[in-house]
């Protein structure tokens, strides 16, 4: 038995993945450990090799036990172990390329020193594809997926639940999309659900990088829940040829250990950078929030600068249905309500709408770079020193 360094991860659950091409010439058992040896070599994990058989006539299965990835963006050190990971390895008909089916097994563990980051973790159905460059070490595509992954708790009870789950990478798109998601605090009290979640990044015919975002079904245990969002973005000025990269790391760190949270803050902090450096203006080419009967549909133009007490400046508008639901809840300048008084930067922005057509409000506002945001014509939030 060998002990070897790693299967390529999936982040918090270790799905390893990518894309199916046509089966070429059979590959040998030494042939299909070298490839894999080059994979495991970048991604941190140790595992102990069980079994390696060629199957088929033109592929190679290897068996490990005792994988180990350290975790890496979580407010304590954590490790994702599990045993009887199943990867078979196919040659292929583009030279100096590989493809790998990997299968999760259906139990694993997240280890931490105090037991209440610790989780047992529940798989089915848990794998992906991966295509492998073997020349340069690095993956072409990646293709994850899980019927559902459920994290326990085992002394609180707390646990986190995502069905349908789907990782992507391909050269021209990065994705990630579930169908459900819930999460609970102790002995399993509901903190919050989603119904379905989709985050896409891709570039369109003339290079521009576009992102879209979009979740239904948002439950949470609040009085104004973003219930349905969708949002399209593109920069023309940043182009799919700074961005790949940027993005390809990120969802390498992911499904190499590092905390989803964590890789996409990185993500995003350093498109900011590039999108600053590039002088680039980020268009929210529409979004649409709805929230127990309020709807509101906009869209706006937003530039990173580095000098922006939030590091956009920018234009906005969008038409608020539903105004006199949130004066209900919040009241108005003269006459808030108490949850009003806490946030009276709502209020005055709420008030600063005018007419519009279907029984809408309208809302033209504008982020100046000392954080004021002015609402028609109005200054409705300024920061704590009075800027």
């Amino acid at each position: 038995m060998q002990l070897r360094k790693a299967l390529t991860g999936f982040g918090v659950l270790a799905i390893s993945i990518a894309g199916l091409t046509t089966r070429a010439d059979a590959i040998s058992v030494e042939d299909a450990r070298t490839a894999v040896d080059a994979i495991l070599m970048q991604s941190g994990i140790s595992a102990t090799e069980v079994d390696a058989r060629m199957i088929d006539g033109d592929a190679v299965e290897l068996v490990f036990d005792a994988v180990s990835l350290d975790l890496s963006g979580y407010s304590t050190p954590r490790q994702l172990a599990m045993d009887d990971v199943l990867v078979t390895v196919r040659d292929t008909d583009t030279a100096s390329q590989v493809d790998l089916d990997v299968k999760l097994p259906e139990q694993a563990k997240m280890l931490a020193e105090a037991t209440s980051d610790q989780r047992d973790l529940t798989l089915r159905n848990a794998g992906g594809y991966l295509r492998w460059d073997t020349a340069r070490n690095v993956p072409v595509t990646f293709d994850g997926f899980a019927d559902f992954l459920v994290g326990d708790e085992p002394v609180s009870r707390k646990h986190w639940l995502i069905n349908g789950l789907i990782i992507q990478w391909l050269p021209e798109m990065a994705k990630i999309a579930w169908q459900a998601a819930e999460w609970t605090g102790p002995n399993r009290e509901k903190r919050g659900s989603i119904k379905s979640a989709n985050f896409t990044l891709y570039p369109d015919d003339d290079g521009a990088t576009h992102l879209d975002y979009s979740h239904d079904g948002l439950w949470l245990p609040s009085l104004i829940q973003p219930r349905t969002v969708r949002v399209k973005t593109s920069s023309a000025g940043l182009p799919w040829s700074d961005a790949q990269p940027i993005i390809e790391k990120g969802f390498h760190d992911i499904l190499t250990g590092t905390a989803p949270r964590f890789a996409r803050r990185q993500i995003g902090d350093a498109l900011w950078k590039k999108a600053a450096q590039n002088g680039a203006p980020v268009k929210v080419d529409e979004f649409y929030i709805e929230s127990r009967g309020l709807e509101a549909l906009g869209s706006g133009e937003f530039l990173a600068q580095a000098a922006a007490r939030y590091g956009f400046i920018g234009d906005f508008d969008f038409r608020l249905l539903g105004q006199e639901k949130l004066v209900d809840l919040l009241g108005t300048p003269d006459n808030p309500t108490i949850l009003g008084a806490l946030v009276p930067f709502a209020v005055n922005g709420l008030a600063a709408g005018r007419p519009g057509p279907q029984g809408t409000t309208e809302y033209d506002g504008q982020l100046l770079p000392d954080g004021r945001v002015v609402v028609n014509g109005l200054t409705v939030f300024r920061t704590a020193d009075g800027s």
